[in-house]
């Protein structure tokens, strides 16, 4: 049964959102409508996880796809969807399906109430994490995911490799809650148009991804979409081992995740944001 939490913590709040397990079909639509209503100021940041009724395939908004990977998914019966953001193909099914959105940067949107009585925008703590990082990255205060458009008026550019490295303290504390050593990868992103990882979102620790501490394992797969001075971040987090033929698809088998519960992980990972937020 899906559920909702939302907690306050000094004048801004996530919204958690358990989606439960939802048709294949449906996911996509639903993280990129949530994006856009965030746009428009009618919800809070929130953070939806959700599960899949069956198996199938998301992949990056600029990926090319090998014809195994096509052709293996035809012969299954695993469809495949485009997602809004990058990175490469996701095999869902097995794993907790992450999307969070929220605006890194000093001013959150204006809510329609805010808006209509001209109030002005409140800075958050999200914000505060981007400017602490910035100056810890290049010495400076002044943010590089900030250009100054006047007085009074800040222009935002948000980097992505910015927002992983402010998002992964919290990330890789959800998992330290859970008893498992997490870090941030390393690796450099993948081409998305390189078809010599079998197209596998699992097969590059990236930077934007978290990987297990002691074993390398690759325990939670990200992928940003950044749109004005919105961020929408979609991510897997394997919770057990798939029930389809990994190998037939990607060329190559995935690892045996650790053992995770999806609602514990779901609190966790709300837990950590929340405070970060």
């Amino acid at each position: 049964m899906a559920w909702c939490r939302d907690l306050p913590t000094g004048g801004s709040r996530l919204r958690l959102l358990n989606d439960g397990v939802c048709p294949p079909e449906v996911n996509m639509p639903r993280d990129l409508a949530l994006l856009e209503t965030f746009e428009r100021g009618e919800i809070p940041p929130t953070l939806r996880v959700y599960q899949w009724a069956s198996p199938a395939i998301t992949y990056g908004v600029n990926q090319e796809l090998p014809t195994r990977l096509v052709e293996a998914c035809r012969q299954l019966g695993i469809p495949l969807f485009r997602r809004p953001t990058g990175g490469k193909a996701v095999l869902h099914g097995h794993d907790l399906t992450v999307a969070l959105v929220f605006s890194p940067h000093p001013y959150a949107p204006l809510s329609s109430s805010a808006k209509g009585e001209g109030k002005s925008q409140h800075r958050t703590g999200m914000s505060q994490c981007v400017a602490e990082t910035s100056q810890r990255i290049t010495g400076s205060s002044s943010s590089p995911a900030l250009r100054e458009k006047g007085q009074g008026e800040v222009g935002v550019r948000i980097y992505p490799r910015h927002v992983y490295l402010q998002l992964a303290p919290a990330l890789v504390g959800a998992f330290q809650l859970l008893g498992v050593p997490a870090k941030q990868g390393n690796a450099t992103a993948p081409n998305p148009r390189s078809l010599d990882d079998g197209g596998d979102c699992f097969a590059t620790p990236a930077i934007a991804d978290i990987v297990h501490a002691e074993t390398g394992v690759k325990l939670m797969g990200c992928a940003l979409l950044v749109r004005g001075a919105c961020v929408l971040m979609q991510a897997s987090i394997p919770l057990r081992m798939p029930t389809v033929p990994v190998e037939r698809l990607f060329g190559h088998p995935h690892p045996e995740p650790p053992p995770l519960h999806a609602d514990a992980l779901a609190v966790a990972l709300h837990r950590n944001l929340q405070r970060w937020q």
